[in-house]
C-alpha cells in the first residue's frame, strides 16, 4: 500500500472518529423506525426526554411524537436537516434522514434531536420559545376579545315564532354559507349572529362585527379592508388591519348592510367571490377565509329595485335568509324576557331584588313595542331605577311607556258619552278571538294558495299548531 493510500485511510479514520464524537455531542436524542413508521430503537437520552413509562418499540412513531417528520421523510426519501418541532411544550431542533439498503431502497428512517447542551443552540431555542409563547398569548387574548358572546340557549323565549327562528339558525350553522338576518330594529339580530357563529364549525375562530351605518362613508373602505403603510398623508406608518383580515378563519358580521355605499358594494362582492382583497393604498392581494352574516332592518329588495343596492350582492349575501319576528308577534315571551331583564338590571346596578307584578305583565303584553326587545329592556331598566319598592307594578310602568294603552279608569269619562256607547251588545271575548283567528288563517291560506306549511310560517306558528287551530275554528 502506497503512502498516499495510507494517508487517506488515516484521514478517513480521523474524520469518522470526529463525526462520531460530534454526533454524540450534538444529537444525544435519537430514534429509529422501519418502513411502516414503527419504532425499532430509541436512545436512552431520548426515552428520558420524552418521559416515557414503557418502551415505545413496536408502536408507530406518531403514537410517541404525533407531529414527527419521519413518516414524510420515509415517503419522500428526502432528508430534513435542522428543522423545528414542537414537543413537550417547547420547540426543539431536529433532523430526520431516510435509511436505505444496498440497492438504495428506503427501508426506514432515523430522527435526531439537537442537544440543548450545545452552546449556540440553547440561546436560540430559548428566545424562539419565548417569542412563540408571547405570540400564543396574544392570539388567545385576541380570540377571547373576538369570540361570540351569546349562545342560542341564552336567547329567551318559548313562542312558536322564536322556536322557528332558532331552528333555522341551527340549520344554517351546519353549512358554511352567507346568512342574511332581517327584521325590525331591536329584534336581536346581533344576538342571533353571535349564536350562529357559536354553533358553526368556525366557533374557534374570531367573530368580528362592523356596523355599516355607524361609519362615515369616506372611512368605510379602510374599516373593511385596512390601510397600507403610508397609503396617504396622515396614515399610520405601520398601516392598519381591516375587519376582513381580523375575521380571517372566522365570521364577519355586517350590521345594517342596507346602508352600505353603492361603490363599496362592488368591492365587497369581489372580496366575497374571490376570497381576496387589497388594502387601501396597496397593490398586494391578501387571501382571506371569512363567513359573512349580514343584517338589515331595511327592505333590501326595495333598495335593489330603487338602484341603491346591487342585486348580485343581495343574492350573494342571502344564501339563507332568516327573518326575526317583532316582539308584538311573540307576546308570550314578554314574561320570560321581563323577568330576565329585571334580574340582570338589578344585578348590574346592585339594586335589591325586584319582580314584575301580574298587572305589570298584562300592561306590557298590551303594547305594540315598535322598538321591540331593545325597547322592552329600556323600559325595564328605567323601572328598576325609579322604583323603590320590591315590586314593579303597572302604575310604575305606565308613565314609561310611549305607546301605553289607556287604562279603564281613563276611559270612563269617554264611555259615558253617547257617541262612545256601542250600538250592539258586545259578543263574548272568546267568540271574537275565534273569529279573528279564523279570518287570519283564511287570509294566510288564500295568500299561500292552500299551502299549510307556508301559511303557518306567515302566521308565526308551527304546522301542528295550525292544524289544531283549523279544527278549533271549523275549517
Amino acid at each position: 500500500m502506497r503512502w498516499d493510500e495510507i494517508g487517506q485511510q488515516d484521514i478517513k479514520q480521523q474524520a469518522l472518529a470526529f463525526f462520531t464524537e460530534s454526533f454524540e455531542q450534538f444529537y444525544e436524542h435519537a430514534i429509529a423506525v422501519d418502513i411502516k413508521g414503527t419504532v425499532t430503537w430509541i436512545s436512552e437520552a431520548y426515552y428520558n426526554f420524552l418521559e416515557l413509562d414503557e418502551s415505545p418499540i413496536g408502536n408507530h412513531i406518531t403514537d410517541i411524537v404525533p407531529n414527527s417528520y419521519l413518516p414524510g421523510v420515509i415517503a419522500s426519501g428526502e432528508p430534513i436537516f435542522l428543522n423545528l418541532l414542537f414537543i413537550k411544550e417547547q420547540w426543539i431542533v431536529i433532523s430526520a434522514i431516510p435509511l436505505q439498503d444496498e440497492r438504495g431502497k428506503v427501508v426506514g428512517g432515523f430522527g435526531f434531536v439537537a442537544s440543548e447542551s450545545v452552546g449556540h443552540i440553547k440561546p436560540l431555542l430559548t428566545k424562539y420559545n419565548q417569542l412563540q409563547n408571547q405570540l400564543r398569548d396574544a392570539r388567545n387574548k385576541l380570540a377571547l376579545e373576538r369570540s361570540s358572546r351569546y349562545r342560542l340557549s341564552q336567547i329567551v323565549g318559548r313562542s312558536d315564532a322564536l322556536q322557528a327562528v332558532k331552528k333555522q339558525v341551527r340549520q344554517a350553522a351546519r353549512f358554511d354559507i352567507s346568512v342574511l338576518l332581517t327584521g325590525e330594529t331591536g329584534t336581536g339580530k346581533e344576538l342571533f349572529a353571535h349564536a350562529l357563529h357559536d354553533l358553526s364549525s368556525r366557533s374557534a375562530g374570531p367573530f368580528v362585527s362592523i356596523n355599516v351605518a355607524a361609519i362615515p362613508e369616506n372611512l368605510i373602505e379602510a374599516e373593511f379592508f385596512g390601510v397600507a403603510p403610508g397609503a396617504y398623508t396622515g396614515a399610520a406608518k405601520e398601516g392598519r388591519v381591516g375587519k376582513f383580515e381580523l375575521a380571517d378563519g372566522g365570521t364577519l358580521f355586517l350590521d345594517e348592510i342596507g346602508d352600505m355605499p353603492v361603490d363599496l358594494q362592488a368591492k365587497l362582492l369581489r372580496a366575497l367571490q374571490e376570497k381576496e382583497f387589497e388594502a387601501v393604498g396597496s397593490n398586494t392581494l391578501k387571501k382571506v377565509d371569512v363567513r359573512i352574516i349580514a343584517a338589515t332592518s331595511r327592505n333590501l329588495m326595495e333598495r335593489v329595485e330603487s338602484g341603491h343596492f346591487r342585486a348580485d350582492l343581495y343574492y350573494r349575501l342571502s344564501s339563507l335568509p332568516i327573518h326575526l319576528p317583532p316582539l308584538r308577534d311573540r307576546l308570550t315571551d314578554i314574561e320570560a324576557l321581563g323577568e330576565r331583564f329585571v334580574d340582570e338590571v338589578s344585578a348590574q346596578l346592585e339594586l335589591p331584588a325586584k319582580e314584575l307584578t301580574p298587572d305589570a305583565l298584562q300592561l306590557l303584553c298590551r303594547q305594540s313595542w315598535p322598538g321591540n326587545v331593545r325597547e322592552l329592556h329600556n323600559v325595564i331598566e328605567r323601572a328598576c331605577v325609579l322604583s323603590d319598592a320590591p315590586e314593579i307594578d303597572a302604575e310604575c310602568l305606565r308613565p314609561l311607556l310611549s305607546n301605553s294603552v289607556p287604562s279603564v279608569k281613563s276611559m270612563e269619562p269617554l264611555m259615558e258619552e253617547p257617541s262612545f256607547r256601542p250600538q250592539h251588545r258586545p259578543r263574548p271575548l272568546a267568540d271574537a278571538i275565534l273569529d279573528a283567528e279564523r279570518a287570519a288563517i283564511m287570509e294566510a291560506l288564500a295568500y299561500t294558495r292552500g299551502r299549510k306549511t307556508e301559511a303557518a310560517k306567515l302566521l308565526g306558528i308551527s304546522r301542528a299548531n295550525l292544524y289544531d287551530k283549523l279544527k278549533k275554528v271549523g275549517l
